[in-house]
Parts: C-alpha cells; sequence; structure tokens
C-alpha cells in the first residue's frame, strides 16, 4: 500500500453549517485532536490532527495550521494528550513521562516538565496556563470513584528549567473534556454554572446490549466527588462543542 492524500479536509459548524476548507494532508487515515487554543477568545487558534501512515512502515504523526497557513505543520510524532499554546504546540510523551515543546518560529523541539505521575490524560489550556489533567477511571470504577489530579505546567525558559506541580483549585475555571481532549471556559461567562468543577463522559457497562454506555458526569474538584448528572446514556462518547469559533 502506498501513502494516499487525503484530499478535503474541512471545519464545520454543526449549528450554522458553516465550512471551512483545510489544505490536504499526506496520510491515509487522520483524527481531529482539537481545533481551537481558547473557546472565548478564538482569534489565535489552531487545528490539530492525529495522522497514520502504513507505508514504509507504519507510524503516527501530529499535524497542525493557523489561519491562513496554506501548509501543514507536521511533527513525527503523534499524541492525543496535546495544545497549542502561545506559539508552542506540546504534546504528552507518555513514553519518557514528560512534555514535549514544539517551538513553531524556531521550529525546534524540546524536552518540557516530566510528570510527577503516570501518563496525563488531557493537556488544556485554562485562563492562560497548561494544565495536565490525570484521570483515574476505567468501566470497572462507578462514577461516585472516578477521581482527577490536575498539575499546573510551566514550561520553562532559556534560564528557567521546566517544572510541574500539582493543585487542588482551578478559580471559575470549568473543565469540560471527553474521551481524548478537552477545553476550559470561565463559570462567569455562562449563567447558572460554577467554577472549578469538571465535566466529562463516563464508560460504564450498564444500559446497553453490548454492556458498554457513557454517561454524562461531574467532578467537583475541591471536594473531590464526583456524580451522574440527568442525561440519557449513549454508546458513542461525542465531543463538546462551543459554538463559538467565528471561522467556523
Amino acid at each position: 500500500m502506498c501513502d494516499l492524500t487525503i484530499p478535503d479536509l474541512s471545519l464545520l459548524n454543526p449549528v450554522t453549517n458553516c465550512k471551512v476548507s483545510l489544505p490536504s494532508l499526506p496520510g491515509t487515515a487522520s483524527t481531529l485532536v482539537w481545533a481551537s487554543l481558547d473557546p472565548v477568545q478564538a482569534e489565535d487558534y489552531a487545528v490539530c490532527l492525529l495522522g497514520y501512515v502504513w507505508t514504509p512502515a507504519p507510524r503516527t504523526f501530529s499535524a497542525f495550521l493557523q489561519p491562513g497557513e496554506v501548509k501543514w505543520t507536521i511533527i513525527n510524532q503523534g499524541s492525543y494528550q496535546s495544545c497549542y499554546y502561545k506559539g508552542m504546540y506540546i504534546h504528552a510523551n507518555n513514553i519518557s513521562n514528560s512534555l514535549e515543546i514544539y517551538d513553531v518560529a524556531t521550529q525546534t523541539l524540546r524536552e518540557g516538565p516530566v510528570f510527577p505521575t503516570l501518563g496525563l490524560s488531557y493537556l488544556v489550556v485554562s485562563a492562560g496556563q497548561v494544565i495536565g489533567v490525570l484521570k483515574y477511571d476505567n468501566t470497572r470504577v462507578p462514577v461516585h470513584r472516578c477521581q482527577f489530579e490536575i498539575y499546573r505546567l510551566e514550561i520553562g525558559t532559556d534560564e528557567k528549567r521546566p517544572s510541574s506541580a500539582k493543585i487542588s483549585n482551578i478559580g471559575d475555571q470549568i473543565l469540560f473534556l471527553n474521551s481524548v481532549n478537552g477545553f476550559s471556559i470561565s463559570a462567569y461567562c455562562f449563567e447558572g454554572l460554577r467554577g472549578n468543577f469538571i465535566y466529562f463522559m463516563k464508560l460504564t457497562r450498564n444500559g446497553f446490549d453490548d454492556g458498554i454506555c457513557y454517561v454524562l458526569a461531574r467532578y467537583d474538584i475541591e471536594a473531590g466527588t464526583a456524580e451522574v448528572l440527568p442525561f440519557p446514556p449513549v454508546t458513542q462518547h461525542g465531543m463538546w462543542f462551543l459554538p463559538s469559533l467565528r471561522y467556523a
């Protein structure tokens, strides 16, 4: 099999049905990882895809671009745990238990902070900072026993070493997490919502013939407790959507 080119890539707003065409991408398959740095201030965003090629040997790569660009920037590593922050593409290397940081301007790759725990589940830009989220969950864990750990990640400079610190409060921010990625918003922007919470889709073994479904759940970061919210179980995990990306 030879490498194919994926010719028809686009962003689609499911509310307005507005479509933004994207450049073609070499590869045999691709998965949208994320499409915005900040859902509220969408002027500075990047589209990131996780791509796969099968010849001459199977490998995964990451590709991303910013508004106005006509060619994808490709990095020969791929990770769902990634984000775009101030001109840097950051992704988790769960083999070395550290972050890798790609500087878009200089096109250089450097190592970021090492996690003080096992591999991160999510990387999210929240209130101008990069935070890493570790989720303790599987189909055998009931919702009320789900746990999250949150780390503030300092990217570092030439004079300062990268570091990470566990935190127990994200202020008025709310995290929305799906199976592979998520985003953060301020509760101030949305009446009726409270900060310092995580909304997530919980994989469980109840409700359907094949024994697997997702339920909507909420985690109170301060209390360290989770609860199921009144939402019908679904067989697909879905994706959170905040219709404020002006370009889409």
